[in-house]
């Protein structure tokens, strides 16, 4: 009986296997990230999908073409700095605006408040456009590069939050005081 299940066990999960080799729904070739999706298999232990590859008796790897690969994913680079100064420089031009009675304290942090706002909404609003993707590997096209765009307004709604929660640190200070 043991034997049994063991055919049968063998029978039903080779074709899955087999069948797993260069048949990417995203139309994606020799994908190297397992967080961009969550079909990502790797049975040959060679850090690529194996839906998005051939069959390893199908291909000649060359050490040269997943350089160029890697290389190519290296050239991404988000702008944490360049953001983060621009936004502190803008926040103290404000502050000092309203120090100097020339907006409201109340405008002041309805400006920053509203940048907040936005900037989460455009983060949230992208990341459920990359889940989607994911997912259900449905790809919204769009001209810009969603995951880029997401991070970098991420960056800043970051340094926002960080204005935000100065300018509320007396309520979370008695927050966690017993």
């Amino acid at each position: 009986m043991k034997k049994m299940i063991s055919v049968l066990l063998f029978l039903i999960l080779s074709p899955t296997t087999i069948l797993a080799w260069d048949d990417c729904p995203y139309n994606e070739i020799d994908c190297l990230s397992p967080g961009d999706c969550s079909r990502y298999i790797d049975t040959d232990n060679d850090n690529i999908c194996d839906h998005s590859q051939p069959a390893p008796e199908d291909r000649n790897i060359e050490i040269t073409n997943i350089q160029e690969i890697n290389n190519e994913q290296d050239k991404i680079t988000y702008h944490l700095l360049p953001i983060s100064l621009i936004l502190i420089l803008l926040y103290f031009i404000t502050h000092i605006l309203s120090k100097k009675k020339i907006i409201s304290i109340v405008n002041h942090r309805k400006i920053w408040n509203i940048l907040l706002l936005i900037t989460f909404l455009i983060s949230g609003i992208l990341g459920i456009l990359l889940v989607i993707k994911i997912n259900f590997g449905i790809a919204i096209p769009l001209p810009f590069n969603v995951l880029f765009w997401h991070v970098e307004v991420g960056i800043a709604m970051f340094v926002i939050s960080i204005f935000h929660t100065f300018w509320h640190w007396t309520y979370f200070k008695n927050l966690f005081r017993t």
